[in-house]
Parts: structure tokens; sequence; C-alpha cells
């Protein structure tokens, strides 16, 4: 395995924090102020004595590149239709006929010129899951200069080229999430969940999937008699309503790390708009998670987009990635 391509492959996706946090864990030396630090005084060094092994590190690119920092899309199956040939044993023919990745195989991939299924894995949590992840190539325009002149201005992009992780997760229990790494430029990340089932179409089946909508934890985060509770795990930043004539209210919180359930008027307000059952509809919300069982820190959260979509706006653990994903579900019904 070519280790400084997993090394550069890690700094790119990754955060010192985690890194650091990975080496805690495994009772190493942690600190590094820069990446050329941890890099060459860390990870480097234990690689090279076996403290580290490949797994070790594979499973530290894993935690770098699949947590946080992404637009996630959350599907239930649908009832009647069944996923069990991901898990009776069948997988490993699938995904031969298919021309996929072996099970259990990881390719290390920079930026491919098409997108490419890298791994294909199972994971053993509360329900047993299997798991595809996806590299990229993504492309961001840079302007580097735009000049006038006989009534045109012409302006001059640098393409810059960039490594995108996209991942399905299907579980046994009928739940799948599809993770789209956050685009440096405001795009609609609709069609690249749509570009994942199809990817994927020689094994997964888009028939067998529906949107999980996420209008009910919305409307449950304003719900009078749910708010005691959820304001204790989420802090509500920002919302849009619109009604059945039209008119859209939006409202935010006041100050750095506040809330506006803190604000008593405010959120009478909202509920004056909300009273009437059916009548208005919450359009996209802005919340935090707050520090709260593995969360060590808050963590912002965007509902909005399509229906099932949600995002975690930073680079999150596995646990902490874990425990959001399942109080929004949670939360949703």
């Amino acid at each position: 395995m070519d280790l400084e391509l997993l090394f550069s492959l890690i700094s790119k996706q990754g955060t010192l924090e985690q890194v650091s946090t990975f080496l805690k864990e495994r009772k190493l030396p942690s600190s590094g102020n820069s990446w050329q630090a941890m890099i060459d005084s860390r990870l480097r060094p234990a690689s090279g004595d076996g403290r580290l092994t490949e797994n070790d590190l594979i499973d530290l690119l894993r935690q770098t590149e699949e947590h946080g920092g992404q637009h996630i899309f959350l599907y239930t199956l649908i009832a009647g239709r069944s996923i069990s040939k991901l898990f009776d044993g069948s997988l490993p023919k699938l995904l031969a006929g298919a021309g996929f990745p072996a099970l259990g195989t990881t390719s290390l991939v920079d930026m491919p010129n098409n997108p490419k299924i890298v791994e294909v894995r199972e994971e053993v949590g509360t329900s047993r899951a299997v798991c595809f992840k996806i590299v990229e190539k993504r492309t961001t325009l840079e302007k580097i200069s735009d000049v006038s002149g006989h009534g045109q201005v012409v302006i001059t992009y640098n393409q810059i080229p960039y490594r995108a992780v996209n991942m399905m997760r299907i579980q046994e229990n009928g739940i799948a999430e599809i993770r789209l790494q956050s685009s440096t430029d405001a795009v609609s990340y609709g069609g690249y969940a749509e570009a994942v089932f199809n990817l994927l179409k020689p094994v997964i089946d888009r028939l067998d999937w529906r949107d999980e909508n996420l209008d009910k934890f919305k409307a449950n985060l304003l719900d009078g008699k749910k708010r005691t509770l959820l304001q204790t795990i989420f802090g509500l930043r920002h919302t849009q309503h619109s009604n059945a004539v039209g008119t859209r209210l939006s409202a935010a919180a006041g100050g750095i790390g506040s809330s506006m359930y803190d604000d008593a008027e405010g959120v009478a307000s909202l509920d004056g708009f909300l009273q009437k059952k059916g009548h208005a509809h919450c359009e996209r919300v802005t919340i935090t998670m707050k520090r709260h069982g593995p969360m060590e820190r808050s963590v912002g959260l965007l509902v909005t987009g399509e229906a099932n979509e949600l995002a975690i706006t930073s680079k999150v653990s596995r646990n902490e990635y874990e425990y959001i994903v399942g109080k929004v579900l949670e939360h949703n019904t």
C-alpha cells in the first residue's frame, strides 16, 4: 500500500483534531500543530515501527473522510421490499457480477476521471450494514482576472480540481443514507444523490427506497408539547416558514451561540404563525447539536433542500455522526 498517498489523503480530507483524537485513543503521541509535523513526527514513525498498521491507517482515513462536512439523504425501505440479498451471503457474488470491488477490499484513489467505487464493506453496530464508498473528482472555479473593454467584460477562472468522497450505507433494519461531501460551490445535491443510486444500480434498486421526509422533525422543533425536551438536545438558530396563502416568516437567534428557544417572545410569535394546524410549513431550519452524550462541542446542522436532506456543517467523529443522525430520526415521528 502506498503510505505516502495514504498520508496525503488523510491530510486532504481530515482535520488535525481528528488525527490527534485517533492517536490518543491508541495511547500514542498525538500533538502536531501542522499537517507536516503530524505526518513526519507522529504518523510516519508509528507506521514505520509497527505501532500503527496499514489497517489502522485505513481506519483513520475512514474516520477523516466519512463523517461530517456532508449533505445526508435519508431513506426507508418500502414495505414489501427486501434487501436480504445484501445480508444472506449473496453479496460477494453480486459484487463480482457487477464488476464492483470485492467485499472488504479498499483501493486508494485520489481524483479519478470518473466516479469510482473504492470500497464495499460490512459494518456491525446496532444493525448490520453494508457500506459503499465512492471517490470522484470535482472542480471549483477560482477567479483570477476580469478585463473590461469595448462594451465587454471578460472574466478568467482557473479550474481547481479536488477530491470528493461520497457514501451509501444500507442497514439491515431498513434504514439507509447517502452521504455527499459538501461542495465548495453552491449546488443542489439531489442530483448527486440520484447519481449514487445510478452508479450502484447493479446491486441496489432505487425502487426499494422511499425518501425519509424530515418535515415532522422540523415541525417538532417548534411543537409546544415537544419543545421542552428538544431544546435540551438542539439549539434553534434560524427558521423559515411559509403558510397556505404564500406568506413567509423568517426568524433567527441573535448573538453567536444563542438559541431562539431562549427568547420567549420570539417563540410566541412563531407559535402564533403556526397555531392553525396544517396552515404553515417549515421550509428551512438551522440548528446546533448541543454538547450531550458523545458530543464534546456544539455542531451546526442545516435541514433544507430536498425533503429528506440534512447537512452537518463541520467534520465530526464517527460516534458524533451516529448520535446526530440517530437523534434526527428519533424525533422525526
